[in-house]
């Protein structure tokens, strides 16, 4: 199912779209629980979903680029971050021990920036599972600065 159109379905047909010099083409949404930015882009020539949180239709901040950078330029230290709880749920939902090497069961796929760049704000990352053939994405949720909980869908 394409995620795009059913959120261009749900929330316009024409969102408000900007150029960024970074990310690209980035789509403004407007939801119940704020706007954000939706970019679409590549990463270590994979897709990679960025999802930009805003206030009103404010462009990315240097602060959000920022953060933005901290994880693409290193994907290692992203897993890391989150491989606690991610072994763990990997461990649970697949039965298998995890992998020696983290790339060998993930691919790092998406990552949310909060407001202002600020870590101690909600954001997540994303995974997809490269070790089971339905596409599992495994998402790691950040609240206070740490790794609360992951989601599974698929």
């Amino acid at each position: 199912m394409n995620l795009n159109f059913l959120r261009r379905f749900a929330f316009g047909a024409n969102p408000k779209r900007i150029e960024h010099p970074l990310f690209g083409t980035a789509l403004l949404m407007e939801t119940k629980s704020g706007p954000y930015w939706e970019i679409e882009t590549v990463v270590w020539d994979r897709p990679f979903t960025v999802i930009i949180d805003t206030q009103g239709d404010e462009e990315p901040t240097l602060e959000q680029i920022d953060f933005y950078r901290r994880f693409t330029d290193d994907p290692d230290a992203a897993f890391a971050f989150a491989s606690k709880l991610l072994i763990k749920e990997y461990e649970k939902w697949t039965g298998r021990s995890f992998p020696s090497h983290w790339k060998t069961a993930f691919a790092f796929v998406g990552l949310s920036i909060p407001l202002a760049g600020n870590p101690r704000n909600v954001w997540d990352l994303s995974f997809d599972c490269l070790t089971d053939s339905a596409g599992h994405q495994f998402t790691c949720c950040v609240e206070n600065g740490e790794p609360s909980h992951v989601t599974v869908d698929g």
